[in-house]
């Protein structure tokens, strides 16, 4: 999943732990657009698991050359309308991407075939 930043694209890209910061405020400015990509398949809590908000941008790593980490939360909860009790809980997530020279980010979904 590929995402351009208008902010990445006008500066000159410097790889190394420095570009982590400047990439955390990024993406952290840039939530919603990348909420409905960073919020993955619930099913590993419950099938009935939605998303209840509250994403946010931990860190972001640099791992080596121009791969990163981003680690993010959010907030999850199940609404058992049966016996009208209600779960929730914070998920912590990981994902790798690459910044290159034009400062395009693509992530590096994992993807578990059913």
């Amino acid at each position: 999943m590929k995402f351009i930043f208008e902010s990445l694209v006008e500066a000159p890209v410097q790889q190394g732990p420095e570009m982590s910061e400047i990439l955390a405020k990024v993406f952290t400015q840039h939530l919603a657009t990348l909420e409905d990509s960073l919020i993955q398949d619930l099913r590993h809590i419950s099938d009935a698991a939605k998303y209840n908000g509250g994403l946010q941008i931990d860190a972001v790593t640099h791992l080596k050359d121009n791969l990163y980490r981003c680690d993010y939360s959010y907030d999850w909860d199940i609404a058992w309308t049966c016996s009208g009790t209600q779960e929730s809980g914070r998920v912590s997530e990981k994902v790798r991407f690459t910044l290159d020279e034009e400062g395009v980010v693509t992530f590096k979904f994992l993807t578990l075939d059913a």
